[in-house]
């Protein structure tokens, strides 16, 4: 028996490929067939997205991700304009 056969390398994890060559080789192959990807990706994410949906506090992370994106991307408004929002003035 070998002394190297009980020693593990974590830069060759996947079948001697380190991780960023296994990650850029799929890369690769997803881009060489983006419709087969998608084809095999949906159904995976869609099993995830049910799975995520039993958990819960995931309805209430959704909302306050959906609230946080609506108040994030909110500009001035005509009312904001009307009280001198968007200009500099002097503060009392």
């Amino acid at each position: 028996m070998s002394k190297d056969k009980g020693r593990h390398n974590d830069s060759d994890d996947f079948a001697g490929i380190s991780r960023g060559g296994a990650a850029f080789l799929v890369t690769v192959v997803a881009l060489g067939h983006p419709w087969r990807t998608l084809k095999e990706l949906l159904p995976m994410v869609r099993r995830l997205g049910l799975q995520a949906l039993k958990l819960p506090l995931v309805p209430f992370a959704l909302v306050a991700a959906m609230l946080w994106s609506r108040r994030k991307n909110r500009g001035l408004t005509f009312e904001d304009y009307l009280h001198g929002f968007g200009e500099e003035r002097d503060q009392p």
